[in-house]
């Protein structure tokens, strides 16, 4: 049973499915959230632009989930092959490869972005929570496949 739990493979197409419902789901919100953040950026002292802004801001609400979601797979199915839970030509990915994943995902933000500086003040909290909504976004992005789109055939 918890053998199972750790081999349990999902398929590729199920992460691809699962993103673009999501992203319709949330899409009035985002390009609501975006025209108004554009906006609030172009009125800054700076004066950058409307379009510099809302280029900026659809970035990183519309492409962080997607590198989230690649990296999850793309790692995933590293450890996959290297734990030999799953062969790397089959298009599916394991759930501890999806965990370890994650996993790597913040400590390599850590690393990167805020330079361990959490981790010397002993602050492990922004971590774990960073962690939290990372496995909460997989598990939402699988469950959104299960949201029968007849016109959405992947």
């Amino acid at each position: 049973m918890i053998k199972d739990a750790f081999t349990y493979t999902i398929a590729v197409s199920v992460f691809v499915r699962g993103f673009i419902i999501f992203n319709l789901i949330l899409s009035p919100l985002t390009v609501l959230m975006s025209f108004f953040i554009a906006t609030m950026g172009a009125a800054n002292p700076d004066k950058p632009g409307f379009l510099r802004s809302l280029g900026i801001t659809a970035g990183f609400i519309y492409g962080t989930p997607l590198v989230v979601l690649i990296w999850l797979i793309a790692v995933g199915k590293v450890f996959d092959f290297v734990l030999q839970i799953a062969a790397i030509t089959t298009p599916a990915v394991s759930c501890t490869g999806i965990v370890i994943a994650a996993v790597l995902f913040v400590v390599a933000g850590n690393i990167f972005i805020d330079n361990l500086y959490q981790f010397r003040q002993g602050n492990y909290s922004i971590s774990f929570f960073a962690l939290l909504i990372t496995l909460v976004y997989a598990v939402v992005v699988y469950f959104s496949a299960k949201i029968p789109i007849t016109w959405i055939s992947i």
